[in-house]
């Protein structure tokens, strides 16, 4: 991941970032109304000489990012606060959600109908999803049959993200890396911001976890950088569809770090 470097703009960035997470509502993202404003065909063609597909779709849900910032669980963590039966419930959750995905990568890596280079790109992101999931089990004592069979109940918003990313790959294959990208960028953006802001609290109980799971950001480039590639080199992304693929992805995102720990009992105590 590298050392981060100590220099005055990166403090007046974390002191930025810890202003727009205490208050969400201010920052200076990209409106709903610029989202609405991008849906003519000739605006489309016109930004397409300026940027690139995956860069534009999250230009173009940015606005959502406060809300993300303000889940139950990010904001929990950012201040030390989050209820620890929230917290297990939510790692449990996120371990079978791995799961799930890395099976979903495996049905479309074995597609015949999928065209050859999105079979590949799907075989090789099984591994990623496989391993994340494994470590979770392991670490919660998790018997892992290999099927459907968990030991853990799946929550709704596993089963309603997951079921978003499949119907969203069976439509369309090249679509499927839409649907997972909003998770590993904002994987990347939330955990590294977090880090900035909590690295020296060591009286944050998060902060290990903060550190143990900040992201590099690789998955998010080599995602991205297949997703222009199709889109330059086929034409295989309708920029319009994929923006509002993009942007209920990370609706179920947030409506995860929200609802993914709520199940547990113990919540009121």
């Amino acid at each position: 991941m590298g050392k981060i470097c100590r220099t005055v703009a990166e403090v007046c960035t974390t002191i930025l970032m810890l202003e727009l997470l205490m208050h969400p509502g201010e920052g200076s993202f990209a409106s709903c109304d610029l989202y609405e404003n991008h849906n003519s065909f000739s605006h489309h063609r016109e930004l397409k000489q300026q940027t690139n597909f995956s860069q534009y779709i999250w230009d173009n849900a940015i606005d959502l990012l406060p809300q993300a910032r303000n889940t139950t669980f990010i904001s929990g963590v950012l201040h030390g606060d989050l209820n620890p039966n929230f917290y297990g419930d939510y790692v449990l959750q996120d371990s079978i959600y791995c799961r799930i995905v890395a099976q979903l990568w495996t049905e479309l890596a074995n597609y015949e109908a999928a065209d050859e280079e999105v079979r590949a790109y799907a075989n090789d992101s099984i591994s990623g999803f496989q391993d994340c999931s494994v470590q979770l089990f392991d670490r919660w004592s998790i018997k892992d049959d290999g099927e459907d069979s968990y030991g853990v109940l799946v929550e709704d918003p596993v089963k309603e993200y997951t079921t978003y990313i499949n119907e969203t790959m069976i439509a369309y294959p090249p679509n499927a890396l839409i649907a997972t990208y909003a998770c590993l960028k904002l994987w990347n953006n939330l955990t590294n911001e977090l880090w900035e802001i909590v690295k020296d609290e060591t009286s944050n109980p998060y902060r290990v976890w903060v550190n143990e799971n900040r992201d590099d950001g690789s998955s998010a480039r080599r995602q991205a950088t297949q997703m222009d590639e199709w889109d330059s080199k086929y034409q295989w992304y309708d920029w319009s569809e994929g923006l509002s693929l993009f942007r209920s992805a990370m609706m179920n995102e947030i409506n995860f770090f929200n609802h993914a720990g709520n199940s547990s009992k113990y919540l009121s105590v």
